[in-house]
Parts: structure tokens; sequence; C-alpha cells
């Protein structure tokens, strides 16, 4: 039996893993949890404590059961609440039917959910920083199942947490038309469930009564230097011109800037409610035999286990070793086969994804196939894979099953981890309901503690770009942005509406092209005013300048000059956008991919961040810029709106090409293209997406030639 006198968290926590609970000791430490409870600063603690408890249930005395379920109801996890005891008070139940949701009858909140969402019922905009396990995107679903607002819009950082919340809210289909792309036509009510690049693509969007952005950390220039930090302050501005009703979420944040509660009329609540414990577990590395201990470490480790890695290399290289140390104890798993002989065919035979998928392993990153990232996603938490290797693109979107997290590489890209990233991976270990424990393994240790301030660049503008600046209303302008905006708007070569209006590309770029271009009419003239397809010499001329004016400098992804990027283009509007000869081409051709491995690793990276983003985007600012300039000299202009369009949409029909959101792989869309009338009845025009949505529904799939893992994908897009 413990001590009395020598009791405290660490004490309880080693008696309560130990695994020492007998009745005597039980109420030893429920007597520190009253005091926990008196103490605030003690309550983080005991919430650690009551979890770690709820783990282990299962080894309680049963007599002392009901007395857990009281500092349940205590410290208000009235989801956790065990209402099926014959025991239970009717007070506890009441208790429970009080939290439950009036909109979402299968869900219970939390005490702290609770109070979120009454402020946000009261017309209260919640700017919310909460842990990974605290339900945050509940409210998300509760503030539509109110059915308050007409209009709703939710920014969500990646196309998988699109495709996660869409399906989630198709239970509201009969009140609201959910729209996920910029190609739909708005119906009388809508949740806009997009990107923020997608939002700004929506030219006629109606009066917005409410919005929520996802990750809003993704704001601040210092978390991140994506391309898309310009366009999220953009729509976060062009948002909140338009209502004051908001909800913003994300993790282990500090502060937000000074002033910007009491000028939006807003609340920034940062809390600490966890609804998972955590263990952190530090492994001592052992020079040239990390490997080796990490299949140590997974034999012990039997629950659905992610392994962070620092990239997609290192997640494939990680993978292969594991699998030469390992791969002849391991027990074949025969729930992929169709998936394995699908990517024979689509993609390559040697990927290394077919082994090991082959033992229930696998790995997730961004450079691999929408459809084939969300497959294996399912696969996790379904338990057909028990080991997921995986980077940032997974530790920083949807939710997963995963009980254990293994830090096995201390780097994100080539920077270290901060201890925001930390806590992210740290917050991925367990899951609320589903784990009351969660564990974390790393081969480092944390980096040190510090507070994260998130920036908001389009308010306090002290560090804002000029794309997002030159966004911004006079009127909401401080002296020295206006200063700095200065020379944009008193230059005379090209329209300010067109700059704004390129919102994903550099300023100065758009100006410094301009000028090129005009200094060089004839020959520009002769490489630019080209329509549908360009010859080559015109296309290099095109990727040329939209690699070195257009593109942020910091965005290469595997292309390092205009004329490898019309390369590249040109093949792959050659093989129409056919990956599996596009793999083939890179194989022969690229010094750098000497394997099937690095050759998908790369063609996928340039499809995705090139092809299907950013190259179609330039080449439209691009068109704008030219278009600007030749008219102003009564010239004919070129008109590139065809090509951007095959190039994105993989050359296939733009309207279906939306459906690999869906997780249909573009080969299955193009399968289907025949049997499909795309077009408006006595019209060129494409019918709208849902409406070919419900012609697909209609379909007869077994008169399809569909091999049984495009069957498995069609059907399950059919029922979601």
């Amino acid at each position: 039996m413990i001590n009395e006198h020598e009791i405290n968290y660490n004490s309880i926590k080693k008696l309560i893993t130990d695994g020492e609970l007998s009745t005597d000791n039980a109420f030893i430490i429920f007597k520190w949890l009253n005091g926990a409870l008196e103490n605030n600063s003690s309550e983080e603690e005991a919430r650690d404590i009551l979890l770690r408890l709820l783990d282990k249930k299962d080894s309680i005395p049963e007599q002392i059961k009901l007395i857990l379920n009281d500092y349940v109801e205590k410290f208000g996890y009235y989801p956790y609440l065990d209402i099926d005891d014959e025991r239970v008070s009717t007070k506890t139940l009441l208790h429970y039917e009080f939290y439950r949701s009036e909109n979402i009858p299968h869900i219970v909140m939390h005490q702290k959910q609770a109070e979120i969402y009454e402020a946000i019922s009261n017309r209260e905009s919640i700017i919310l920083s909460a842990p990974t396990s605290f339900g945050k995107s509940i409210l998300i679903e509760e503030i539509v199942a109110s059915r308050e607002h007409d209009n709703i819009v939710i920014l969500l950082p990646t196309l998988a947490l699109i495709d996660e919340t869409r399906q989630k809210l198709l239970s509201y289909t009969e009140t609201y038309k959910l729209i996920f792309t910029s190609k739909q036509t708005v119906g009388n009510k809508n949740i806009f469930i997009l990107t923020a690049e997608r939002l700004l693509e929506i030219e006629d969007l109606p009066k917005v009564d409410f919005f929520i952005i996802d990750e809003f950390y993704k704001l601040d220039s210092s978390r991140t230097e994506d391309e898309r930090l310009n366009v999220l302050n953009h729509a976060f501005y062009k948002l909140i011109k338009m209502t004051r009703n908001f909800y913003l979420l994300g993790p282990n944040i500090a502060s937000i800037p000074n002033g910007f509660e009491e000028e939006y009329g807003c609340k920034f609540i940062p809390s600490n409610f966890a609804t998972v414990a955590c263990d952190e577990v530090f492994i001592e590395r052992e020079k040239n035999r990390e490997i080796e201990q990490l299949v140590e470490l997974l034999k012990n480790l039997s629950e659905p286990t992610m392994i962070y890695c620092k990239s997609p290399g290192s997640a494939e290289r990680t993978v292969r070793s594991y699998l030469d140390k390992i791969k002849d104890e391991l027990e074949p798993n025969e729930k992929h086969e169709d998936a394995i002989n699908w990517i024979k065919k689509h993609i390559h035979p040697d990927w290394l994804l077919i082994e090991a998928l082959k033992y229930g392993i696998a790995f997730h990153h961004g450079a691999m196939p929408r459809h084939i990232g969300r497959y294996i996603v399912e696969g996790f938490n379904e338990g057909t894979i028990k080991y997921l290797f995986c980077t940032s693109t997974l530790i920083e979107g949807i939710n997963t099953a995963a009980k254990n997290v293994v830090l096995f590489d201390d780097k994100k890209g080539t920077d270290t981890i901060s201890y925001f990233d930390y806590r992210n991976i740290k917050g991925r270990a367990g899951r609320m309901i589903q784990h009351f424990l969660g564990r974390v393994y790393s081969f480092y240790s944390p980096p040190s503690d510090s507070n994260v301030e998130v920036d908001i660049p389009w308010y306090t503008q002290e560090k804002a770009s000029d794309e997002i600046l030159i966004q911004v209303d006079d009127e909401d302008l401080k002296p020295a942005s206006k200063e700095k905006l200065l020379p944009y708007k008193e230059q005379k070569i090209l329209d300010l509406d067109i700059i704004k209006k390129n919102n994903n590309i550099t300023v100065k770029g758009q100006l410094s092209l301009a000028n090129e271009i005009q200094s060089n009419l004839d020959y520009y003239h002769e490489q630019l005013a080209w329509t549908n397809y360009p010859t080559y010499e015109q296309l290099e001329t095109s990727c040329i300048l939209v690699y070195d004016y257009l593109r942020f400098s910091k965005t290469r992804d595997e292309i390092f000059s205009g004329k490898q990027l019309a390369y590249y283009v040109n093949n792959y509007v050659r093989f129409q956008s056919n990956l599996a000869k596009f793999i083939i081409f890179l194989l022969m051709n690229d010094r750098n991919a000497n394997t099937a491995d690095q050759a998908i690793q790369k063609a996928i990276k340039i499809s995705k961040n090139w092809f299907e983003f950013r190259f179609p985007k330039l080449l439209l600012g691009l068109q704008e810029i030219q278009e600007s300039i030749f008219k102003s000299h009564g010239r004919s202009c070129g008109d590139y709106r065809f090509y951007s369009s095959v190039i994105e949409s993989a050359f296939c029909s733009p309207v279906l090409a939306n459906l690999q959101e869906f997780g249909l792989p573009i080969s299955l869309l193009k399968q289907i293209e025949p049997y499909l009338d795309l077009k408006k009845v006595g019209t060129k025009d494409e019918k709208e997406l849902d409406e070919v949505i419900n012609d697909i529904k209609r379909m007869d799939i077994e008169s399809l030639q569909l091999d049984p893992f495009e069957r498995k994908l069609f059907s399950d897009f059919i029922k979601s």
C-alpha cells in the first residue's frame, strides 16, 4: 500500500502504471483528486490521473467503479460516464442528459466543449486553442446542426480534411447544399467546405453568416512558409469583412495579437482540457542501431502505431530498412491483395508500398496518390494496417486510431522540429472515446518548452507580405503599410485589379514580368499569343516566365528551372497524365530517379504540386498579365484557359476530375467518362457536379469493367 504522506502526482502515476490498484490505494488516489479539485494549479495533473484510472478501469475493484464514475462527473468528462451501471444515480443520469447535444442526439459533450458551444450559441466569436484530443471539430458539426445560419464557410488546410468533413456533414444535405469546389452553383442555404484558394475562386460568394478556420496557426508566417499563407490571410480578411461571427480552432497556442479580441469582438480561449493522457518514453539511441531498436520496440507494441519520419524519403527508407530486418518474422496479410494488384498495374510493380502492404504495414506522405493515402488511413483505422510510417502531412491532418506514436526523426523536412511541432505529434497518440491513454516513444529529447504566439499578418501588418497587404482595404491599412504599397498603386504598367486577382502570385514578380514583356513586345507577342496548345518553344518561354517571375522562391518541388518545367509539362501532356507512363519516363530519363521508389515519389510530387495546383494557377496569372499588356498596345493576346484546365484536371472532364477528392483515381474516372453524358441538355456547358454525382449513383456498377479494387472504391463512393 502506498504511504499516504508520500503521495503526489508522480507516485500515483507509477502506482497506476504498475497496476497496484487495491481498494485502499484507490481511496488514497481519490483523496488526492479531491485536493487537486480545490487547487487549480494541480487540475491538469488531476485530469491526467483520472484518465489513467479510466484506462485501467477493467482492473479496478468492482466496488470502487461507481466512485470512479463520480469523479468522471466531477471533472466534466460526461462522455466517459458509465450510464449502463444500474447503480448510477438519477442525478448522474440527468447530468449526462443535460450535456447531450440538442442538435446531434448521439453526442454528449464534455464540460469545456459545452462551455465553448454555449458561447458560440450566444453569438460570441471564439478563437480556441486546445489539445488535439479535445474534440474541437465536434463543435463544427454542432454549429451546422443548429441550422441557425444560412451560409457557413469552413476553411480547411488540406483536401483530405475537406473529404473527412464533407462525409461528416452529409446528413445535413436536406437543409444545406455542400459546396466543396468553386465549380458548383450556390443554393439557398450552403455550407462551403473549402481550402482558402477555392474560396477565393468563387466569384459571387453570397453573404456569409458564420465562418470557421481550422488550424488557424497557418496564418502566421513563422509557423509556415507555404505560398498558401498569403491566400489564407486574404480569405480570412474577406470573410471577416462579411461577418464578425466566427470560430477559429488550432492546437497548443498561447496568445494571439494584442487588440484583435477587442477590435473584432471575439474571445481567445487557450485550454489544456485533455481527453487523453499521454506517456512519454525516451529511447536512448545507439548509433547505427536505430533500426534494430525500432524493430525491438514495435515487437512490443500490439496496438495501432504511427512512426513519425521527417520526409517522404525518410519514411520510405525507414520502412525498407525495417522490412529488411524483420520481414521473415512477420505474418503475411492478405487483406490488401486487390489494392496491391491495382498498384502494380497503375503505378509500378516495384513500389515499396506493395511489399509493405503484404505484411500489414504502410507509409503515408504528401507524395502519394490521394485515393491511396485515403485507403491507407482507412486500413489503419480499421486495423488491417498495424504500423503506419508517416510525415507531418498526417500528423497535422485527419483523425486516426493511433494508440502509439514513435518519434523516429527530430526534423520536419530539413528543420529541427519545434516544441509546437512536437506537441502536435504527441497529440496524435490516443483518441477521445477510443483510447484513454496514448504513448509517445521518442528517439530524441523533446524541444525546450516555449509559448507559441500566433500572428495574424493582415491585422498586425508588421510582418505581412506585399501579397497580403495588397488585399487589405485602405481603411484597414496602417500608415507604414500604405507607404509600402504606394509604389504598386502609383505604377501604370499593370492594373491593380489584375495584381489583386492573381492572389497566389508574388506582387513584385507580376510587375517585373509586365516590364519584361513590355520591353520586348514583338518577341513576347510571338511567344505568348497562343491559344489551346502551344508549340514547344512557346511552352518553354511561358514556363521560363512563370518560373522566374511568378513563382515564390522556395516553391521548387523537384523543378529547378523554367526549361525543366517545360520539359516535364510537355511529357505529362504527351502521356495524357498517365502516371505509370510518367514514372517509367522518369526512370529512363532522370538521373535523380534511379529506383522505382524515387521515380514514383518524384512523379507524384511534381504532379500534385505543379500540374494539379501551381502550374495552372501561374499560367492563368501569366495570361492576365500578357492580355493586359498586349491589349493596351492593340494586339491580340493568348488564351491559356483550355491548356490550364486539361493539365489541372489530368485530361479528364473537369467536373469529373473533382471526384478524385472522394477517393476515386483519375484512371477510374476516365473509365466511366464515356458512359456519362456530361453536357447540359441543349448546351455545350458541363453539367453541375451534383448532377454528375447523381448520374454516377444511377450507374450499374456490375456493367463496368472494373477490377476488385476499383469496384471497392466505386462502391465506397456510392455509399458516401
